[in-house]
């Protein structure tokens, strides 16, 4: 998907700025916040890259209608993990990200415009609830 694309330009962005930026005397790259904030955007890319995958091969292997459930958490998932990694890279950028001197302000905002276009997340949210509760729904008629 494009949000796990411009999640990774944004975490590598993020790195550069966190090696070439110094504050209070050392590079943001060695601020624990910091270290922390990139760790958790490489695990979220990750993750998000496997449920793609594995939505891919649900579709290829069983149709769109039997991996709805999939389909639908991957509409969740990838545009908010992006952004949540392009709000942790415009934070280490500061001001500088909030800027037309990146693109990191461009990125986040058609990545939460793509959550509404791909439909409320609270509508994907609930095709997945539904698709959990039925074995427990069938299972008490």
């Amino acid at each position: 998907m494009r949000a796990i694309g411009m999640a990774e330009r944004a975490l590598e962005l993020m790195c550069k700025r966190a090696c070439d930026r110094v504050a209070f005397g050392k590079p943001l790259a060695r601020q624990g916040v910091v270290q922390a904030n990139i760790a958790r955007s490489r695990m979220e890319i990750e993750q998000a890259r496997l449920l793609t995958l594995h939505t891919a091969r649900a579709i290829d292997l069983y149709g769109n209608k039997a991996a709805r459930r999939e389909i639908a958490m991957i509409k969740v998932v990838a545009p908010s993990m992006a952004c949540d990694v392009v709000d942790r890279a415009i934070q280490v950028h500061g001001g500088l990200g909030v800027s037309d001197d990146t693109i990191l302000a461009g990125l986040w905002a058609t990545l939460r415009t793509l959550r509404i276009a791909d439909g409320p997340d609270e509508v994907h949210t609930a095709v997945v609830a539904r698709s959990e509760l039925k074995p427990y729904v069938m299972s008490r008629l």
